[in-house]
């Protein structure tokens, strides 16, 4: 007799996978035991050296769809005489880093199968689930996952739920989500005062959809505001109470056939709709696709999304009601800026001046989890704008061990916190801009409980140079050592920290980030290890009058950035949409004096001033507007794989010169770039005018890399920060940097924006 231990880890616990090595092991006439422990599942096997081959042979193809190894041991051990047959075992407790709880996942095509089945006993249950999908992390207590340590605890199976449970040939077997409707979950309906809507809470609120009301659903991690997009009416009143005057919404739409029909999908993006994340993707609308859409996004782009809950297959297949529509709106249940809703009262105080209806549960939400949006192109990999629901709380595993605990609590903006300890780091769900007071509350009760759940205490608190951050001051006033970084350097780090790399040249291009000398940053070339950090370029630095009033009127960049050297000319002379002789002068008067003009090099804001030059935003209503606009019109005119610029043309439209001051060894000027926008601009040209901006982006990039590779001799660069969520931008440079010979590092599972900064923070190694 042969007797093996295999100790697992990764996505391992809440996905079936005990049950699926039972099974294996079982079948083949094996002995021992499989056991969830805090972070790792154990199985030890014994039998005969064929058998024992055939069961290691066979494991990964017996594996669950959303089981995930990321790492596995096998160690010979000595046999036992005292069992009879292969067991699951209870749980036991382990101090290995983190325990791997498993995302939430959206229902599984045997369970939608059930769902909709009239002879089947959970046919129309809006809580169906099997060890393939279901609510995971949203409802986890405490670890290892079982049921007494999530809020399914208070619903105890009945007799035939629990037949299921324990037998090991049923899909449910050891499902801890496991119920029905004589013993689990139940739904409600009530108006915007409480009171309760007459019959099924289903049909009641598929009617209210129909007839244009506004209905608040609680999801698997929070509220969503549902609306059918069609009602004229319900898509102004959205839009005013969630103060969403042109953003984007997002859409869930029927099915992946439906979803063609509104947007051009690449195969990627199909399976990103398909896959166990279950995502919002952002796509091309299609040129042909109907006029009430422009009530959703008027982009030229749309987030869409599958349904991934039952209650969500049902809202649009219920059998008992004829459903009209094949879209509705989806858009987070809170109000502008504040976190996603989880219960069911403070829904009702919240929301009652927007939905009409209330579709609540009585199964606690513990971790509230916004949906996730990823993007992908044609020659670049999916990437993430947020990381949400269906990827946290997925450990990322780390190339090398931090030292002790290390806690990044991000910035202010986007804020996701990050712990690490070993080799694993858990990047929490976005939690919001940490301005809005509900959000800050959120932030501390976010980070006391994952520290609680993992039973951790920081060694270092990694925060944010930014002295005004609301984070950084939540860090200081620790009993804790700390320490902080560069915001930029930060960007640099969480690209190291995915990828395992000590050394990196790095292009880091965003909106704002303090700078070591007090100004804004946001267009930086840098060279970095994980201790520090040189600057070794950036865009020439412009100023910005008016602070925070010009990041909302971009015009006043745009004049800032044309009107310089200009003194002796008309104020209008500037050109510039939304700038008329008085506010030219008052311009001019304020950046003559230095009156409220910090000086920046940002790229995000040379992106909002060539978007305000072209007539595509005068007034920022989101983060981004601007850009989001420029970005869609050059993807009009863009043709993959090819680069109509040329290299002698983008140095005359952004040269480089040497900086005076400091350490750099080069600047780039944005003015002439944007003088040729505006010398040229007219309305049939902007997406031609577009296009050549952000090649000439792409030109200067590569030109920059070039000189970094010269300076330090490195060639591997990391690409980073809120500008690198241009999916324009990155099919044109990350060609041309491979083709250069450079090897090239993106942000892969972390967003490339603000939220992946607690990454880098958690990255950072003091000297």
């Amino acid at each position: 007799m042969i007797r093996k231990r295999f100790v697992f880890r990764g996505t391992i616990q809440g996905v079936g996978f005990r049950p699926a090595v039972y099974r294996l092991a079982d079948s083949l006439g094996l002995r021992g035991f499989v056991q969830n422990r805090r972070s790792e599942v154990v199985a030890e096997v014994q039998g005969d050296e064929e058998a024992l081959g055939r069961f290691a042979s066979l494991l990964t193809a017996s594996l669950p769809p959303a089981a995930r190894v990321d790492s596995f041991t096998s160690t010979r051990i000595d046999a036992r005489a005292d069992e009879s047959r292969f067991q699951i075992v209870e749980s036991a407790v382990d101090t290995y880093a983190f325990p791997p709880i498993p995302p939430d996942l959206p229902v599984c095509a045997d369970c939608a199968r059930e769902l909709l089945d009239p002879s089947n006993r959970r046919h129309l249950y809006p809580f169906i689930t099997c060890t393939q999908c279901g609510p995971r992390y949203s409802i986890v207590a405490r670890t290892p996952f079982d049921r007494e340590n999530t809020s399914m605890r208070p619903f105890p199976q009945c007799r035939a739920c629990a037949r299921e449970y324990a037998d090991p040939a049923d899909r449910r077997f050891h499902s801890q989500t496991n119920s029905c409707q004589a013993c689990g979950p139940r739904l409600s309906c009530v108006d915007a005062g409480g009171s309760a809507l007459d019959g099924d809470p289903l049909p009641a609120s598929i009617k209210a959809l129909i007839e244009g009301r506004i209905v608040a659903v609680e999801g698997i991690g929070g509220f969503h505001l549902a609306a059918d997009p069609k009602h004229p009416r319900a898509m102004a009143r959205l839009r005013r109470e969630k103060e969403r005057e042109r953003k984007p919404f997002a859409l869930m739409v029927r099915d992946i056939e439906e979803a063609r029909a509104l947007c051009l999908l690449s195969p990627m993006d199909e399976r990103l709709l398909s896959s166990p994340e279950a995502p919002i993707v952002i796509a091309p609308r299609r040129p042909d696709s109907p006029q009430w859409l422009l009530d959703v996004s008027d982009t030229g782009t749309l987030g869409i999304m599958l349904p991934y809950t039952p209650l969500h297959l049902l809202l649009f297949r219920h059998p008992d009601v004829a459903i009209p529509y094949r879209h509705l709106v989806m858009t987070s249940g809170n109000r502008a800026n504040e976190p996603i809703i989880t219960d069911p009262d403070e829904a009702r105080d919240t929301l009652g001046g927007v939905a009409d209806v209330f579709l609540c549960h009585d199964r606690q939400i513990v971790f509230r989890t916004d949906d996730s949006i990823v993007r992908a192109g044609a020659s670049s990999e999916p990437f993430l704008l947020r990381r949400s629901r269906g990827y946290v709380p997925r450990l990322l595993t780390l190339a090398s061990e931090v030292r002790g605990v290390v806690l990044g609590v991000g910035g202010d903006l986007k804020n996701a916190p990050a712990l690490a300890r070993g080799r694993a780091l858990h990047l929490c769900p976005f939690i919001g801009d940490l301005e809005d007071p509900v959000t800050l509350s959120q932030f501390d009760d976010r980070i006391r409980q994952v520290l609680d759940l993992y039973g951790a205490t920081p060694d270092l608190v990694v925060r944010d140079m930014h002295p005004l951050y609301h984070s950084t001051r939540w860090a200081q006033d620790l009993p804790l050592h700390g320490v902080a970084i560069q915001h930029h350097f930060a960007h640099a780090l969480s690209v190291m920290a995915e990828h395992g790399l000590e050394e990196v040249i790095a292009l880091t291009f965003d909106g704002t980030g303090y700078g070591t000398d007090g100004t804004v940053w946001g267009g930086e070339f840098l060279h970095a290890t994980r201790q520090r950090f040189k600057r070794l370029g950036s865009f020439a630095p412009f100023a910005l009058p008016g602070g925070e009033t010009a990041v909302l009127n971009p015009a006043r960049i745009a004049f800032a950035l044309l009107a310089e050297g200009r003194a002796h000319e008309p104020a209008e002379a500037a050109g510039i949409p939304g700038i008329d002789k008085t506010q030219g002068e008052f311009l001019r008067a304020m950046l003559d004096r230095g009156v409220n003009c910090p000086v920046t090099t940002s790229l995000g804001r040379v992106f909002d001033a060539a978007a305000a030059i072209l007539g595509l935003v005068e007034r920022v209503t989101y983060e981004g507007e601007g850009p989001i606009r420029l970005e869609g019109f050059g993807l009009r005119a863009f043709t993959p794989g090819r680069v109509g610029l040329s290299e002698e043309e983008a140095a005359e439209l952004l040269p480089f010169f040497p900086s005076r001051e400091d350490e750099r060894l080069f600047l780039i000027d944005p003015r002439p770039l944007l003088s040729y926008l505006r010398a040229h601009q007219k309305s049939d040209a902007i997406p031609a005018l577009s296009l050549v901006f952000h090649e000439a982006i792409a030109r200067a990039s590569l030109q920059g890399a070039r000189n970094l590779r010269n300076a330090t001799g490195v060639s591997r660069i990391a690409l980073s920060g809120g500008v690198f969520q241009n999916l324009l931008l990155r099919e044109l440079l990350v060609p041309l940097l491979i083709k250069e010979g450079f090897g090239v590092f993106l942000n892969v599972q972390v967003p490339p924006g603000d939220g992946g900064l607690s990454v880098g923070q958690a990255w950072f190694q003091e000297s």
